[in-house]
């Protein structure tokens, strides 16, 4: 338990657990279990009930994409996402409830979970907490202090940049469009785009 919050203990979480630490580095397996205990904690924060089991499958799946478990040709939050429904499936979960695994999965990058209700929302809010922070956003030091403490960040944020770089590197051409009008800003004026480095810094994180 952190702050009096227990992870779900139900036999598919479990497996959920089992197989990102299975094919994730450390580093990764440490991270998906940080942004789950984030979220809880910014729901508990905000006293807004959850789909705790719901949190802990999308939180610990939702980078499956980085990992050899999910190639493909997809951007990494699509493989990701389309791994994780077909082993909720397969043990056992309802095909409603792994598709609203994938939606959270796959849109985990982009700014739509925000606006999809409490579970979906506040899991993105865990997620982002701990890859950028969250501007005008904080936990309590002691709670976060102790999710580092179980679930250390062994320099995150370069082997993360690393793993966006591979993601990269091996899906040439690649073909993850940005948002329509930001074509057409570009076009106006060429834009500045934060690489990796400079948005994984944004997080209240030294590494």
């Amino acid at each position: 338990m952190i702050a009096e919050i227990k992870a779900p203990g139900s036999k598919i979480a479990r497996q959920a657990e089992q197989l990102a630490c299975s094919v994730s580095s450390k580093t990764l397996f440490n991270h998906v279990m940080r942004c789950y205990w984030f979220g809880e904690l910014f729901a508990q924060q905000e006293d807004t009930k959850i789909d705790s089991e719901m949190m802990f499958l999308s939180s610990v799946l939702h980078d499956l994409g980085l990992t050899t478990h999910a190639p493909g040709s997809h951007r990494f939050e699509v493989e990701g996402a389309t791994a994780a429904r077909t082993f909720l499936v397969e043990h056992g979960v309802s095909p409603d409830r792994a598709q609203q695994v994938w939606d959270n999965i796959a849109l985990h990058t982009l700014d739509v979970n925000p606006f999809r209700g409490g579970t979906s929302r506040l899991m993105q809010l865990g997620l982002a907490y701990d890859v950028s922070g969250v501007p005008g956003m904080e936990l309590d030091r002691a709670d976060v202090a102790e999710v580092l403490r179980r679930y250390p960040r062994l320099n995150f944020k370069r082997s993360f940049n690393e793993s966006l770089n591979h993601e990269l590197d091996s899906k040439q051409p690649y073909h993850h469009w940005f948002h329509i009008c930001t074509r057409i800003a570009h076009n106006r004026a060429p834009l500045t785009i934060e690489d990796a480095p400079m948005v994984l810094n944004w997080a209240p994180f030294d590494e």
